[in-house]
């Protein structure tokens, strides 16, 4: 059986890898005690939530527009629930973030990490391409790898500044 998402099922894909980055953020914000790199991580989670809610914003309007929604069929779990797929990307719903930040690191490193993860990202989008339904789909996932690449500017510039 063949599994093939939709643009609404790629925004919420979408939405719970930002909602998880947020909350990675926040977590690794907890690891330190020195509230300039704690002020990073939650500038860092903001983005991500202000990300998530754009993306949520652009899930709605396509719905209204299309009148398209998510699939749900019975003998696919994975295509009812895409959200699922989310596990395989750089921010894991596990609290993984012990794995990626031991409270120590400095703010080049920081931002090298986000950077890192933000490439994850764009190499699990790449391959979600191969399991979406049409060419608005995967226009939708470019947009996304676009938007992630912008991430990684301004994420590579805070760091040559700090």
């Amino acid at each position: 059986m063949e599994t093939k998402f939709n643009v609404f099922e790629i925004f919420q894909i979408a939405e719970k890898i930002e909602r998880n980055g947020a909350k990675f953020y926040l977590r690794a914000a907890e690891l330190f005690d020195d509230s300039e790199r704690r002020d990073i991580f939650y500038k860092l989670a903001n983005w991500k939530a202000r990300h998530e809610k754009a993306l949520a914003k652009r899930r709605k309007l396509f719905s209204e527009k299309t009148g398209q929604f998510g699939t749900f069929d019975p003998d696919n779990y994975v295509l009812s629930n895409p959200h699922v797929l989310v596990g395989l990307a750089a921010f894991t719903a596990k609290p993984s973030f012990r794995d990626h930040m031991s409270g120590h690191e400095g703010k080049k490193e920081i931002f090298r990490t986000a950077v890192r993860m933000s490439k994850q990202a764009i190499v699990f989008y790449e391959g979600l391409k191969d399991f979406s339904r049409d060419p608005a789909s995967r226009d939708t996932i470019d947009q996304i790898v676009e938007e992630e690449k912008k991430h990684i500017s301004i994420l590579m510039e805070a760091m040559e500044e700090k």
